[in-house]
């Protein structure tokens, strides 16, 4: 049987970026394949330990440390007779992975000084939220999972996991949705509002007439002429 296919579609559903049709395609397969089913099973367990990891306030650099805690802890639980070797290389894996994710966020932020105060509170108030979503604000050495009716302040950074989406809401009631796996940071709003969207998908509702609106992106910048509007960035 060609499971090549198969491993594909699992890498996506670590993405985030598998669609419904192909999550149906695979769970179809896993019943008659049993290396892709524990492949699959695997793959969901390190995405709830993930999830578990950042479930509170952490520090990047301790990310790391507490996946692979708690995949040893999953491992020693465990009903399935997974070798030990197997479960340590896909820790050290992951431990690769958050690492990466730990690097490239203390690099986006190496001009931040930990222990500053924050910086102005907005009227931006969160009045959706599904999964895991992370919030750094400027000037803090820790992300935060955010919570609905969170406070929202200039300078956070707003990381959406897989399949995790939130709305924030502002007075007039115009929203901005960020989609999954996405990441945003509120560079102003005062006088006009301005975003910077660095991966991911967001999704703009706003009130006629508004204030100035602008979404910065790698490839651009885009400025709100009218109410509705989508930003991607691959």
């Amino acid at each position: 049987m060609n499971c090549e296919k198969y491993k594909k579609l699992i890498e996506k559903y670590l993405d985030g970026i598998i669609s419904d049709s192909e999550l149906v395609d695979l769970k179809s397969h896993t019943e008659s394949c049993l290396a892709c089913k524990e492949e699959f099973e695997r793959s969901k367990t390190l995405q709830a330990v993930i999830a578990e990891s950042f479930s509170g306030k952490i520090i990047v650099e301790d990310a790391a440390e507490a996946v692979l805690s708690k995949l040893v802890n999953k491992k020693i639980e465990s009903s399935t007779k997974v070798p030990f070797a197997r479960w340590m290389a896909v820790a050290a894996s992951i431990l690769i992975m958050v690492s990466l994710l730990s690097g490239f966020y203390l690099g986006r932020f190496s001009n931040v000084q930990t222990g500053q105060p924050l910086t102005a509170k907005t009227p931006l108030r969160i009045t959706s939220l599904q999964g895991v979503v992370l919030v750094k604000h400027q000037g803090a050495a820790l992300w935060e999972k955010l919570e609905p009716e969170s406070n929202v302040y200039v300078g956070d950074t707003f990381h959406s996991t897989a399949k995790a989406v939130f709305v924030m809401e502002f007075e007039d009631k115009s929203t901005i949705k960020l989609n999954q796996n996405s990441m945003l940071i509120l560079e102003k709003c005062n006088g006009g509002t301005l975003f910077n969207l660095e991966q991911g998908e967001l999704a703009a509702d706003l009130n006629s007439p508004h204030p100035p609106f602008v979404v910065s992106t790698p490839n651009g910048r885009v400025e709100a002429l009218g109410t509705e509007f989508t930003v991607s960035v691959e």
